[in-house]
């Protein structure tokens, strides 16, 4: 039976540190969850090394949105729970050195807590690496959680991990405790401003069928009805847009290849984007429900704004060959019908698009051969360019980019679906109703 006095302990100035890096981790992240929920009641959140469009776009991603949704904690939540955990556990390893001299399980715990750390910090690293992003905030939480692994696990090497089952168990029970403590404030965290106003443009009324879109803001009129019907978060960030859209860069169109609607319609909605962007695939989604919700009022141009370097000069990346192959494919379905529906069918896959999927999703609407012959044509490379040309008139910080009638503009559902019951009329009377917009708000 080994001697507690002999067995290897680790010393109090390393668990000193893991204390202390454990508790900085949990009041970053804290601050960066404060920044989450001023980003999401419409205020510019502060984001250190980096745009706050940046922070915003990470916060938004398909990733951050379903861990939030199945676990009821957002990312910077879980960074708050982790460094909670990894503060107490030296803690008790203090306490328990104290009182009986031997403390190895708990130690097996802590190190087991700083490899869930490492982990959870390339998982994030990738994701944001992969959207092409850099989040200042997340980094320096990176850091800090490497300090710890580096105390914990190669610090400590020679403390072993002894009773590795049992140390493991005492490492998720103590996150499990502070995940319980969090998830409520956790679920009470709003979602992202573009997820509520999607659901907001869904749960709307519809336009009444063949009323005109623009006209005075009486009461009863769809824009101001629509506008009333809006959160005061909502609200202002529609502000926001429209304040941005005001002075945003205005240009005339050259004539469209192709357009989907009413060629008539007063709202001609310009999209340029890319088949692997998660923003894309939130507005195309936007899109059909303004269509369910006011049809024959509005018009879509959809052009590409491929995030690869092998087709699009302006990026400086390659990446997925899947960019370019989505950009050429949709380019050869403009003007066929079920064009918009094949968009939506790549974008419903985007997480595991493969070549095969590409050519097979237009199988209904165009034969494989014919497909390959013109995306290996010198027009659908011409057309590709002239859509990126194009795209950088407006100086794009990201895609989607949106034109509302030749004018840079947000995706934001609401601020897309006013414009639209509006006639495209950014000083509509409706509007006078919003609170002032935000200038130093970035909307994308």
């Amino acid at each position: 039976m080994s001697d507690a006095r002999t067995t290897p302990r680790p010393s109090a100035t390393s668990l000193g540190a893991l204390v202390g890096l454990g508790v900085a981790t949990a009041l970053w992240s804290l601050f960066l969850w404060s920044q989450l929920l001023l980003s999401r009641s419409g205020g510019t959140p502060f984001c250190p090394l980096g745009e706050a469009a940046t922070c915003g776009a990470l916060w938004d991603a398909s990733f951050s949105r379903g861990v939030h949704a199945w676990t009821g904690l957002p990312i910077a939540a879980w960074g708050v729970a982790w460094g909670l955990a990894a503060a107490a556990l030296p803690i008790f390893v203090l306490m328990t050195l104290a009182e009986s001299g031997s403390a190895a399980t708990l130690v097996t715990a802590c190190r087991v807590t700083a490899a869930g750390g490492v982990v959870g910090v390339f998982v994030l690293g990738g994701v944001a690496a992969s959207a092409g992003l850099f989040c200042g905030g997340c980094f320096a939480t990176y850091i800090l959680v490497a300090g710890y692994a580096g105390i914990a696990l190669f610090g400590w090497q020679h403390l072993g991990v002894p009773d590795l089952s049992r140390g493991a168990a005492q490492a998720f029970g103590t996150l499990a405790a502070v995940y319980l403590v969090l998830l409520y404030p956790g679920r009470a965290t709003p979602a992202s401003a573009g997820e509520v106003g999607r659901q907001a443009v869904a749960q709307s009324a519809p336009a009444t069928p063949g009323a005109p879109a623009a006209g005075p803001a009486a009461s009863g009129s769809p824009a101001a009805s629509f506008l009333a019907s809006l959160a005061p978060g909502l609200r202002q960030t529609l502000a926001d847009a429209m304040l941005q859209h005001r002075a945003g860069i205005a240009l005339p169109l050259p004539q469209p290849r192709a357009l989907i609607g009413e060629a008539k319609a007063p709202v001609r909605i310009t999209e340029f984007t890319d088949v692997l962007c998660d923003h894309c695939a939130q507005l195309h989604e936007t899109i059909g429900e303004i269509e369910r919700r006011a049809s024959g009022t509005f018009n879509l141009e959809p052009r590409q704004f491929p995030l690869d370097a092998s087709c699009n000069p302006a990026v400086q990346r390659s990446g997925s060959p899947i960019r370019c192959l989505a950009a050429k494919t949709q380019i050869c379905m403009e003007g066929r019908e079920g064009a918009f529906e094949y968009s939506g069918a790549l974008f419903a896959k985007q997480k595991t698009l493969t070549e095969s999927d590409v050519f097979a999703l237009a199988e209904p609407h165009m034969k494989r051969a014919e497909l390959e012959a013109c995306v290996a044509s010198g027009e659908t490379k011409k057309k590709l360019a002239d859509d990126v040309a194009l795209a950088l008139r407006y100086e794009p910080d990201g895609t989607p980019l949106v034109l509302v009638n030749g004018r840079k503009a947000s995706a934001f559902a609401p601020f897309l679906y006013a414009l639209v019951l509006t006639g495209g009329r950014n000083d509509d009377p409706a509007f006078a109703a919003l609170p002032p917009g935000n200038p130093n708000a970035h909307v994308h």
